[in-house]
């Protein structure tokens, strides 16, 4: 029997779990490790189950990545969301939308709408930690994050910064008036647009057993998010009412 096992509490992401084997003495690798429920015996796992979990996540995120941003997908994101609920860990659900998205592809085309996404992608890659936080890409111009950041709305109001100062590199600068820029309607009149801008509606997902399945988490981040685009310009709205 090992003297000094190695110990790896159930709510350790599957990440964390193989950076501590990776970590650890050699024998821990072939030996396998002990996983413990608040400090007691839960059960026993191994470095190559641990490898198996992980290729098959990224199989999975690879087969249902959105083609634009390379991002998982909805399937991925549901997947993920129903793991850490089962695992009962809080988390905050964070619903990304791009607003006034729609007249900017219009008069821009939608290649340079394209370029808009990809730059928040970009953006989220940036300010997350991979090491504890998830991002998805829903579909269009909707994201999803799931942070276990304890810093994560430092991280959001930062998406929010960046999202502001490098939107207005897509737009032709001598378009550019109050935020906003004139273009033709079909009518032949003038009609002026805002810039696009970020809005994010934030919900924390208590370990506990309040949300059920990521339908409920999915369906609270949106809520939360369209009381975030109430706001003029890039808005983060947390939703701090605890659900009935």
């Amino acid at each position: 029997m090992d003297p000094s096992p190695l110990c790896i509490d159930e709510t350790a992401t599957i990440q964390d779990a193989a950076l501590i084997v990776s970590r650890s003495a050699r024998r821990h690798i072939y030996d396998g490790f002990i996983v413990t429920r608040d400090g007691r015996y839960s059960g026993i796992g191994s470095a190559h189950d641990l490898m198996g979990m992980i290729t098959e996540m990224q199989i999975q995120a690879a087969r249902y990545a959105n083609p634009l941003t390379q991002l998982p997908g909805s399937v991925p994101i549901n997947e993920h969301i129903d793991r850490l609920l089962a695992r009962r860990v809080g988390f905050h659900a964070c619903y990304f939308d791009i607003d006034c998205f729609k007249p900017f592809n219009d008069v821009f085309g939608y290649r340079r709408g394209d370029d808009i996404i990809v730059l928040l992608a970009r953006i989220l890659t940036e300010v997350i930690n991979p090491q504890a936080d998830f991002c998805g890409h829903i579909g269009g111009d909707d994201f999803m994050v799931l942070f276990q950041s304890a810093d994560w709305e430092a991280r959001c109001r930062e998406a929010l910064q960046r999202f502001d100062l490098r939107i207005q590199e897509l737009v032709a600068p001598e378009l550019l008036t109050d935020n906003g820029y004139f273009a033709e309607n079909r009518r032949g009149q003038m009609d002026f647009h805002t810039v696009p801008c970020l809005s994010i509606g934030a919900v924390h997902i208590p370990g506990n057993e309040l949300f059920e399945s990521h339908r409920e988490v999915s369906a609270a981040a949106a809520e939360a998010k369209k009381n975030a685009k109430k706001t003029i310009g890039s808005s983060l709205f947390i939703e701090r009412r605890k659900p009935g």
